[in-house]
């Protein structure tokens, strides 16, 4: 017996063999959807369509009560979130200053002095390191 393999086709098919073969398909099923629906269908087209569309309005006007209680809901999480962190706040500011107050080792009048003499100092030595490199000469970037 004897085989010819010339005539055969050994190439992979195309994207466009997939999509016409899909698309094929796809007219079958709704050629084969719609003619079971012709067959089975338990009342005629239009009782059908005002029963789905009294269905799908009561589904809408349910889903919109449902979205409403949930922005509601996510309100008042926001809220109840933003009363906590003030709260937090507020507790946090009244335990730093009663500990700071209880163990402090000076005065808050030395302690604001010693502050300013301290940011004095700061500032004149920012000064003079700007004056430095303001007077030496600075390299060429260039070169």
């Amino acid at each position: 017996m004897r085989t010819d393999f010339d005539k055969f086709e050994l190439e992979a098919p195309t994207r466009e063999d997939e999509d016409s073969g899909f698309l094929g398909m796809a007219l079958l099923a709704l050629a084969a959807g719609a003619g079971t629906a012709l067959l089975f269908a338990p009342a005629e087209g239009t009782k059908t369509r005002k029963l789905v569309g009294g269905r799908l309005r009561d589904l809408r006007g349910g889903a919109e009560e449902a979205i409403e209680r949930l922005q509601r809901e996510i309100r008042r999480r926001d809220v109840r979130r933003r009363r906590e962190r003030r709260f937090s706040t507020l507790m946090g500011l009244a335990i730093g200053a009663g500990l700071a107050a209880l163990l402090v080792p000076e005065s808050g009048r030395e302690t604001r002095r010693r502050l300013s003499d301290r940011l004095k100092r700061h500032k004149e030595e920012a000064e003079q390191a700007a004056e430095r490199v303001v007077r030496e000469p600075q390299p060429d970037p260039a070169a």
